[in-house]
């Protein structure tokens, strides 16, 4: 298997903030990377490489509709490598 790599400052910054608060939402992901299309996002990291799930959640909008949004987490082997990388792994 091959090291994942980040090929941009958008996905640098997405991997900063799973590694550093573990689940982080769709809607979080986007405003922290700097991107408007958060799935694509991660779907390019993982074509880098990097392994993560989603899980979705039920919340109600503003107006009390049930809404489907997504909590985005690196597994293990990802979240340890992140964590080296943006230097979280000297715990």
């Amino acid at each position: 298997m091959s090291t994942p790599i980040i090929r941009t400052a958008r996905q640098r910054r997405a991997i900063e903030a799973l590694a550093k608060f573990g689940k982080v939402s769709s809607r979080d992901l986007g405003r922290i990377a700097g991107v408007l299309n958060p799935p694509e996002l991660m779907a390019a990291l993982r074509r880098n490489g990097w392994h993560w799930t989603c899980d979705l959640i039920e919340v109600l909008d503003r107006d009390g509709n049930i809404c489907r949004p997504g909590l985005y987490s690196l597994l293990p082997d990802s979240l340890e490598l992140a964590k080296k990388m943006v230097g979280l792994g000297q715990q």
